[in-house]
């Protein structure tokens, strides 16, 4: 079963995530629902609701996600006045634009959205093509582009960056969104705006006067950092090493916006680095349980943009064998065959054949892995979250990451090793 989630919930994320709409679903309250459980997880503080909310149908109570509740009439006779009373019904109760997404279903009615309008001209956003058709990250960049170019954002700001392509889609995006200011900020790279962390409206109004747009993950924001080269002159900067996820990758990260500032990378990469030399002596405490890696399989399933960094890091810091490399899409394609097939691993994108040690996967899946009797090691890294909640701020970003991912794979590998230390005096002393 693919469990995945789809375009439609990719544009749902990217409107919640600018906090300048409200995200109009036209659908059967299923739809609403769904999304609903999802973006609970997503946004994990409560904020109390709009009472003004109470008094219309379309949002039934919740400021969230206002839905048509589309029923069998309306796919026989049409959803227009239905689709018209809730954009009038957004704009006059929250005084936004409504962001107006079509169900799978929704999209198949032939319904004329041209007259559509809203309260004190605010005309709703409509998105061309079928949501449901599309991947998450193309759905979140059609939305987020959608939106951006309605938007009366400014061109004079005070420089820095603006970070693309990272959001509530992310795990842990709040711990996330920190770690990037604290890679970025020693080395003199303000960061101007997170655009998809619930930014404040000022630092997203002026996100338009930035020096550099900075791509997390490019296969989420390609689309949205075009169209804001064309319209503001912003370059775009693409990691080549891709998500600074692992120290590997944040070092090399943190030296291309760097390079593309004309700043001094060293007092970010001394910061990387003594994280990367506290963490390395933790784990020589511990050696028999990175030894026992070694030669073992790997697995890796998620966005090409964290595959990539993540395979390489792991595999090459335990020397362990890629026997599944499965990303959800092509953006780094390329370079994760280049890697794989340079090592002689070129039959993990389709899947060989061994002992697969190590799962990096979504929540879901590593969810049943962990209550499996494997002695595998699973890791949570994507959506759908396996955990209700998380009050420890798990993100895959920078050196927080890091010690996220380093310890949920030690401590996941369920096999009983003996405590005792061997050779002691004759340990490695290889870095992370």
């Amino acid at each position: 079963m693919n469990c995945r989630p789809d375009g439609m919930m990719g544009a749902i994320i990217a409107s919640e995530s600018l906090g300048l709409t409200d995200t109009l679903i036209n659908g059967a309250g299923g739809c609403r629902s769904r999304a609903q459980i999802m973006m609970h997880d997503l946004i994990p503080e409560y904020y109390p609701e709009n009472r003004a909310c109470s008094r219309s149908k379309y949002f039934s109570r919740q400021s969230r996600l206002p839905c048509t509740y589309l029923g069998n009439d309306d796919i026989v006779f049409g959803a227009s006045a239905k689709v018209s009373g809730g954009i009038e019904s957004v704009s006059s109760i929250t005084g936004r634009k409504a962001v107006l997404l079509d169900t799978l279903g929704a999209s198949l009615i032939c319904t004329d959205y041209s007259g559509l309008t809203g309260s004190a001209g605010k005309d709703p956003i409509i998105l061309d093509g079928d949501l449901s058709g599309m991947t998450m990250p193309e759905g979140y960049d059609a939305a987020t582009s959608a939106i951006l170019s309605s938007a009366e954002i400014g061109d004079k700001g005070n420089g820095g960056v603006n970070i693309l392509g990272y959001g509530l889609m992310d795990l842990g995006w709040q711990t996330g969104a920190e770690e990037i200011r604290r890679l970025l900020e020693p080395m003199g790279a303000g960061v101007n705006c997170i655009l998809g962390c619930i930014p404040g409206k000022e630092s997203l109004m002026g996100c338009g006067g930035a020096e550099l747009n900075v791509m997390i993950h490019p296969e989420y924001c390609r689309r949205t950092a075009e169209m804001m080269r064309s319209r503001f002159g912003i370059p775009f900067l693409r990691p080549s090493e891709g998500s600074p996820v692992g120290y590997p990758a944040s070092r090399a990260f943190v030296k291309e916006v760097a390079d593309a500032l004309g700043l001094d990378s060293s007092p970010s990469l001394d910061l990387i680095d003594r994280d990367a030399e506290a963490v390395h002596r933790v784990l020589m405490n511990y050696e028999r349980i990175p030894r026992s890696l070694h030669s073992e399989g790997l697995s890796v399933e998620g966005d090409s943009s964290t595959v990539y960094p993540l395979a390489k890091w792991i595999s090459g810091l335990f020397g362990m064998v890629p026997r599944i490399m499965r990303p959800h899409d092509g953006e780094y394609l390329p370079e994760i065959r280049s890697y794989l097939e340079s090592n002689g691993f070129g039959s993990a994108l389709e899947g060989s054949e061994g002992n697969i040690e190590a799962y990096f996967t979504d929540g879901l899946a590593a969810l049943e892995g962990n209550l499996s009797r494997s002695t595998a090691a699973y890791v949570e890294i994507s959506m759908p979250r396996g955990r209700p909640l998380d009050l420890m701020g798990r993100t895959l970003i920078g050196t927080e990451g890091c010690r996220y991912l380093l310890d949920s794979l030690m401590n996941g590998l369920r096999r009983f090793r003996c405590g005792q230390p061997e050779e002691i005096e004759y340990r490695p002393g290889q870095s992370v």
